[in-house]
């Protein structure tokens, strides 16, 4: 990836870093300029953003991304994120997808690190206009 500067570059960085770390600084930023703080997350990428994607964009990524980690993420994902990505599926997709969500437990980071391989696929779909995770309501044309 590379960096040249400005809000968006910053957050960007930020979005590569793992959630707690990425709070973390975010918390710290926050502290002494509350103003940044808020920039960075709007331009932030995360997993939860993917709430707002469409049918077609969700086709299109799980092309790319590992199903398991996919599922694996979503242990950490929210009720409307789950729902949403469950809702938009394939049957055969879902029961795998809840197979993973329903068994055995796993350490965090493993959970953290599925998160992470979802979204630098998600990262470059968004850098090269694949994909677009937007939460207004405007139809996009």
């Amino acid at each position: 990836m590379l960096f040249k500067g400005g809000v968006k570059e910053a957050a960007k960085m930020l979005s590569a870093l793992s959630m707690v770390e990425r709070e973390r600084i975010l918390t710290d930023i926050a502290k002494k300029d509350p103003h940044m703080a808020e920039l960075l997350k709007k331009n932030l990428i995360v997993f939860e953003d993917l709430r707002f994607i469409t049918v077609k964009m969700l086709v299109e990524l799980l092309r790319e991304i590992n199903l398991n980690d996919l599922a694996l993420a979503l242990r950490l994902a929210s009720q409307e994120l789950r729902k949403h990505i469950l809702e938009n599926v394939s049957t055969s997709i879902r029961e795998e997808i809840q197979a993973v969500l329903n068994g055995k437990l796993r350490p965090v980071s493993e959970v953290e690190e599925s998160v992470e391989k979802v979204m630098q696929v998600v990262r470059q779909k968004v850098e090269k206009g694949e994909l677009i995770l937007s939460n207004s309501s405007e139809k996009m044309v």
